[in-house]
């Protein structure tokens, strides 16, 4: 009647559901306890099982037919369910649970002919159990339908609290808990896990004071615990579902009570808990390896089970360091807040324990998932020590290193907390260096936090990584020194290749720690503390020592630089000059990589600026300039035929860069090289480079330029974008226009983009000296004036082209694209140079070249500020000396540029001196 109605209805149409319900109660009461009395538990399960079974006819399926009765009634409500309470119905089922765990295998079950179930009168709709039933059932499929019922009415009943009240009074809930706990044979773990299914059910319903009380005071948690370890028959996969079950129990009792957390910890179920993924760790079967993860995921859940809340202690914001904007969190309460330490305890050492990768990996990642849940989990945990206590552990475990460090990111980045312990735990592993990839991966991190905040210059230095990692620097330097001691010959490829690798992570980690160490330098500049410290350590001269080393050179420079850059950088600049100027000629390379390390300084500093020149930097570039003698002759002699002219021109342009950078915005430094060095003495030492020739005026010429003009297209692309003549010009004269660029460049200080810069102090245009020592006029006139034309450089050469292409036409030489001369020595220096340009094969590729100069020198002077300047220099007595020849001859190619430059020149301060001297050469 009942069977495909709604469970309500059968409270509403039967009255008398009640009373039938108890009377149906004491039938299966009566009849279950008769088939068990005076029986063994193999005879009884038997005997209790043949009864509730479908059989084919229907007085012979009476007890299936009591039990899909049963099921019915304990659908209709909590009335009903008490009624069944009272008659006793749920402690008899679980009885019957518990001797179903000793039934024989189906082969020992008396076998009848093929059995049908009773079939309902006509009209009449199927009961539950017999709709899914077929006409014809195997004795395997009816045992399977069985229990399938048995336990839907078993949970049906503890889905209420009267149910698992009735167990404990009846001192059977404890067989539950034993059941799932406990060894039975293969064919009959349904019901071992029908057990544990009931006691999952009765955890979340059934949790009443009386409930928690009985499994406390029958120390039900125990008895698990003590089957689970001294069983040999149960296997690992089995264990873990049987802790699924229990650690229900532990989690919803933990809302109410910490009574069953505490019986849990009295009977050693953590430590139980660490042994089990150890032993699991071992295991070589795929269920075991699947059993582990589970095993670590429920202990990770039962870290945030217990009724108190965990707090942050207070402690963490009396740290000695902390980010900006650090704010100690609190719990959010939203169930992922730990409160169990002991559980995390379980992970934590489970993980010192460990001997696996694997194991180690899954661990990190629970304990990661623990502290990315809630941001306060870490400080509820930080006494626990965890990551401190990990770094020593994680050196031995290749595979885990990364998740580690990724770990303590996360405290910096997420948490914004600086870890001082983990850091110095940090400390000490590099300070071992057992591992040199685990070395790598922590020096990648350190160099991450660096870079992070300028707090950790302090942090790293204090937790003593400072000094760690200039004693990693020696130990690389000693490497570079007599790199054959730290590898055995070896006869085969696989060795090699092994040697090869150790080499290339030793590179690898000492370019992070001196990637790192820059970045804790940096400071400095301000707070000398870092780089007092990193010289007191001996890595400044470590650090200088290694710079000869091509494949650590880069790095090793960078440390110097912001060695320069600090308060006491004065013998760090002198020390490096000292190392350029003592390293053989051939090495240009060498030469030239510490020249851009000094030039990137000079730039930056006022004060590095002043020490080049107290350190004598300006000598020694100078006597660089003179030791590359010969360097640029056809063909090479004197060992410079071995040399690279690239490098070679390489090394020139930062010499006359260097130069420049060291006089920009400093009066001092460029009367120093104007009255101590002397651009005459520059001349002299271009001259003997060997590309120039020892004639020092210019003379007459039968030759004529040439209709080629190699030459123009040279100096726009030279001065833009570094080309270089056609190819029909030789070698001599292509490095000679090469040079009066730099000179050029350097007269104009206009070497790189920072010559776009407006010193502070100009706001107009003045023909007064700069106080700056370099006005840089030039680069104030496209900031200033808002052109939006090519740089100054390019524009005045274009200007130059299309003079060379019309010599006469005026609008060439646009009083707008002037060059403002910063150093008129240098002009001056252009000057010297020119009767220097000779060529006995291309006589007029020769004149070609002094033209294209003297028509640059005569842009020079198109404005009056410049003319100021460059008669202050006394270049109208020098162009005297240096081109009476061309001035007084006008069939010379080179009187028209030069006589307009003289006129330009005399018009704005002539002395009778200059023109009684120049009466004087003629005479002679």
């Amino acid at each position: 009647v009942f069977g495909n109605a709604p469970p309500s209805g059968m409270m509403e149409k039967f009255s008398d559901l009640l009373q039938f319900t108890t009377q149906v109660s004491r039938l299966m009461v009566t009849e279950i306890r008769r088939r068990a009395s005076n029986k063994s538990t193999e005879a009884a399960s038997r005997a209790i099982v043949q009864f509730l079974e479908v059989n084919q006819s229907e007085d012979a399926s009476r007890g299936w037919m009591l039990l899909t009765t049963i099921n019915l009634l304990a659908s209709s409500g909590q009335k009903t369910v008490d009624c069944m309470t009272t008659m006793s119905v749920p402690s008899t089922l679980v009885k019957c649970l518990y001797l179903f765990f000793d039934l024989p295998h189906m082969a020992e079950a008396p076998v009848g002919p093929t059995l049908q179930p009773p079939q309902p009168p006509p009209n009449q709709e199927k009961t539950p159990g017999q709709a899914h039933t077929q006409p014809e059932l195997p004795l395997a499929d009816r045992r399977v339908l069985l229990q399938k019922v048995f336990v839907q009415i078993l949970v049906k009943l503890c889905t209420f609290v009267s149910p698992a009240e009735e167990l404990a009074q009846k001192d059977d809930l404890q067989l539950l808990f034993s059941a799932i706990t406990s060894w039975c044979p293969p064919h009959n773990l349904p019901w071992r896990r029908s057990a544990g299914e009931l006691l999952t059910t009765i955890s979340r319903h059934g949790l009443s004071v009386n409930v928690v009380k009985y499994i406390h005071e029958k120390e039900c948690l125990s008895t698990c615990v003590q089957n689970m370890q001294q069983s040999d028959d149960l296997s690992p996969l089995e264990i873990v579902e049987m802790f699924a079950g229990l650690s229900c129990f532990l989690k919803d009792s933990s809302n109410v009570s910490q009574t069953l957390l505490d019986d849990f910890r009295m009977c050693q179920g953590y430590t139980f808990l660490c042994d089990l993924m150890l032993r699991l760790e071992q295991a070589k079967e795929d269920e075991s390896k699947d059993a582990l993860k589970d095993l670590v995921n429920l202990v990770t859940c039962l870290c945030t089970y217990g009724v108190t809340e965990l707090k942050p202690a207070g402690l963490t914001t009396g740290a000695p360091f902390l980010l900006p904007g650090f704010v100690l969190p609190q719990p959010s309460g939203k169930g992922h807040t730990v409160r169990n330490i002991q559980a995390f305890s379980v992970l934590q050492n489970a993980f010192l324990r460990a001997r696996t990768s694997r194991l180690a990996c899954m661990l990190l990642d629970a304990i990661g998932n623990i502290y990315a849940a809630e941001p306060a989990n870490y400080f509820i945990l930080e006494s626990q020590h965890t990551l401190s206590q990990f770094a020593e552990r994680v050196a031995k475990l290749p595979e885990p290193q990364a998740k580690y460090f990724e770990l303590l990111e996360f405290v910096v980045f997420s948490l914004n907390y600086v870890p001082c312990k983990e850091l110095f735990s940090v400390c000490v592993l590099l300070k071992s260096s057992t591992s040199l990839s685990c070395s790598i991966t922590a020096m990648r991190t350190l160099l991450k936090l660096a870079r992070h905040d300028p707090v950790f210059s302090d942090v790293l230095r204090e937790v003593g990584l400072l000094e760690v990692m200039v004693n990693l620097l020696h130990k690389y330097a000693a490497l570079l020194k007599d790199p054959a001691s730290q590898q055995q010959p070896q006869n085969n490829d696989q060795a090699d290749c092994k040697n090869n690798l150790i080499a290339e992570e030793q590179k690898q980690l000492a370019w992070l720690v001196m990637e790192t160490l820059t970045v804790l330098l940096q400071g400095s500049n301000t707070t000398n503390t870092n780089a007092a410290l990193f010289r007191e350590f001996g890595g400044a001269r470590c650090v200088h020592n290694i710079v000869k080393y091509r494949q650590c050179r880069e790095h090793a420079l960078l440390i110097i630089q912001q060695l320069v850059l600090s308060p006491s950088g004065d013998d760090d600049m002198g020390t490096l000059l000292g190392l350029m100027h003592s390293a053989p000629s051939s090495e240009l390379q060498l030469k030239t990589d510490i020249l851009r390390a000094l030039l990137a300084v000079l730039r930056e500093s006022h004060r590095t600026r002043t020490v080049f020149r107290k350190v004598g930097g300006f000598v020694y570039i100078t006597s660089l300039l003179v030791a590359m003698e010969r360097s640029l002759c056809q063909p090479p002699r004197h060992g410079w035929e071995r040399v690279n002219q690239n490098q070679v021109f390489e090394l020139l342009h930062t010499v006359f860069c260097t130069l420049t950078a060291a006089m920009r915005y400093e009066p001092a430094n460029s009367h120093f090289f104007r009255t101590e060095i002397q651009y005459e003495k520059l001349a002299d030492a271009v001259r003997l480079l060997g590309c120039f020739s020892d004639t020092k005026k210019l003379g007459p010429t039968g030759v004529f330029p040439s209709n080629a003009q190699p030459f123009q297209r040279l100096l726009e692309d030279e001065a833009s974008s570094g080309g270089c003549a056609g190819d029909s010009v030789c070698p001599t004269l292509k490095h000679c226009s090469k040079l009066f660029i730099y000179l050029y460049k350097m007269a104009t200080d206009s070497f790189d983009s920072r010559a776009e810069q407006v010193p502070p102090c100009l706001t107009h245009e003045t023909s007064l000296p700069s106080p700056w020592g370099t006005p840089a006029l030039a680069r104030k006139r496209q900031g200033y004036y808002g052109t939006s034309g090519p740089p100054a450089p390019v524009k005045a050469l274009t200007d130059l082209k299309l003079h060379l292409v019309n010599p006469s036409h005026p609008a060439s030489f646009s009083s707008s694209s002037d060059m403002v001369v910063i150093h008129p020595g240098a002009v001056l220096a252009m000057l010297d140079l020119l009767p220097s340009v000779s060529s006995d094969s291309q006589p007029e590729h020769a004149l070609d070249l002094q033209l294209a100069v003297a028509n640059i020198l005569q842009l020079l002077v198109n404005s009056e500020r410049n003319q100021q300047v460059l008669c202050e220099a006394c270049l109208h007595q020098r162009l005297l000396q240096r081109c009476s020849q061309a001035l007084g001859d006008e069939d010379h190619p080179l009187h028209p540029p030069l006589q307009r430059m003289f006129e330009r020149l005399a018009s704005q301060a002539l002395q009778p001196i200059a023109l009684r001297y120049q009466h004087r050469v003629r005479m002679f």
